[in-house]
């Protein structure tokens, strides 16, 4: 049977050839890297220092970065690289282009540059942020929900989805801080019914804005565990 998924999984690459994530040439069908030679991710690495709250590029180490700052932010985590050029159009091309074979790619370079961290930090499991019903039929799939479970294949942690979408929200792309957290301030709760893994949450996403859809998450996840401790981790964050 293994050997059956190997060899479809081969035909398909032959027919459908990877593309690099970044800039989205073409890949050998044989390529084990989701990049191609060219393309460096290093170069979206955030700068030290950094915010000790969001991970954001900062001036002065053990500071906040002014959103923190300015919308008191509490969550801690870390954005893997910063959401700008390439990295920025890599996300959109999953957003609105249906490219969710990135996806994998993305879960591989997130534990490559910020593995080592997360392993640190004790046992914790992914919480997925959630789509509405109507997106994830228009989309065809949950971005956040994949990136999640790709990466708990590779640290072999478990995914919880109880944290569910209670409400339908306009499109945040655009919207100010203060307008994405008005807009998100009900938009999601907790399903009890599903058992929640032991250990710390992270709250999983492709990307993290103002840190209103982070809040909001953790917001509904307190409300039902008050003594739940949560981090987040994304793939890309805005400075």
């Amino acid at each position: 049977m293994k050997t059956g998924k190997m060899i479809a999984e081969t035909l398909r690459r032959i027919v459908y050839p990877p593309r690099c994530l970044l800039c989205g040439n073409l890949l050998d069908f044989r390529a084990e890297s989701p990049l191609c030679e060219n393309c460096r991710p290093e170069r979206y690495l955030p700068a030290e220092p950094r915010c000790y709250i969001c991970s954001r590029p900062i001036g002065q180490a053990g500071d906040r970065c002014p959103g923190c700052r300015n919308h008191q932010s509490r969550i801690r985590g870390r954005g893997t690289f910063v959401y700008d050029g390439a990295v920025l159009e890599s996300v959109h091309a999953v957003k609105d282009s249906g490219m969710k074979a990135y996806i994998a790619g993305y879960a591989e370079l997130m534990i490559r540059y910020d593995g080592p961290f997360w392993r640190g930090q004790g046992q914790f499991f992914l919480v997925p942020v959630p789509v509405h019903a109507r997106r994830l039929r228009e989309r065809g799939y949950n971005q956040a929900g994949i990136l999640a479970e790709e990466l708990a294949k590779r640290l072999v942690v478990p995914v919880w989805d109880g944290l569910e979408r209670a409400e339908e929200t306009r499109a945040l792309r655009g919207q100010g801080a203060k307008s994405r957290r008005d807009s998100l301030a009900h938009a999601f709760s907790v399903n009890r019914e599903i058992p929640r893994p032991q250990g710390m949450a992270v709250i999983v996403d492709d990307i993290y804005t103002s840190g209103a859809t982070v809040e909001s998450c953790a917001k509904a996840i307190l409300e039902a565990y008050p003594d739940q401790e949560i981090r987040f981790w994304t793939f890309s964050i805005r400075t």
